[in-house]
């Protein structure tokens, strides 16, 4: 209907349906969110493993994250290693985790810049990828971080009514990065900002 399938809309029409359309997207996704950390919580979690280019996996969710910022003064930055090698792992699955933590540096950075970086690095003693996402936001105080990956739980409810969610997107992402071998931290200063990292 929003792409005038059944006639032209007014302004107002275009505004009520595209709030349902939002808030159906927004249900869809808490949804999905509960299934998956059922799924994990049942060790029913099923990854589709194959070799992916992560440049381009990174290009694609950049691209989604521009809709994200549009009305606020933030710049997008790539700072990808050139010849980066290709990653082995679950695209779809890791495409969720990079998309979580995108969404979530928009959702609490104001102004300034969110960077995502990704660069080859040896743990212990295995060639991996390091994915990591910078902002200007908010930041998180240290006897707060350890709230961001415990399930239901978020950081600060005041924060938190500004800006929806279920408290499960950084779980499910810490399970899925674990899952396919890698690990996930966060590195961060209240007014300074946030920098989520994974590696695969």
């Amino acid at each position: 209907i929003l792409k005038g399938i059944d006639g032209p809309l007014t302004e107002a029409q275009t505004q009520d349906l595209s709030t349902v359309y939002d808030s159906g997207r927004h249900l869809l996704n808490l949804v999905n969110d509960i299934l998956d950390q059922a799924k994990i919580e049942a060790g029913k979690m099923e990854l589709a493993t194959a070799f992916f280019s992560m440049t381009e996996l990174i290009k694609a969710a950049m691209a989604t994250t521009i809709g994200l910022v549009k009305d606020k003064p933030i710049r997008l930055h790539q700072e990808i290693e050139s010849d980066l090698p290709q990653a082995y792992g679950d695209e779809f699955r890791t495409n969720q985790v990079l998309l979580n933590m995108l969404s979530n540096a928009a959702k609490f950075t104001r102004q300034g810049s969110i960077t995502v970086s990704a660069f080859s690095i040896e743990d212990n003693g295995h060639p991996m990828i390091q994915v990591s996402v910078t902002d200007t936001g908010i930041g998180i105080a240290k006897e707060n971080i350890h709230h961001v990956f415990a399930p239901f739980e978020q950081v600060d409810n005041s924060t938190s009514r500004g800006a929806e969610g279920t408290g499960l997107g950084m779980p499910i992402a810490k399970s899925l990065i674990e899952l396919q071998g890698g690990r996930i931290w966060v590195d961060s200063e209240p007014g300074i900002g946030s920098t989520f990292s994974i590696t695969l």
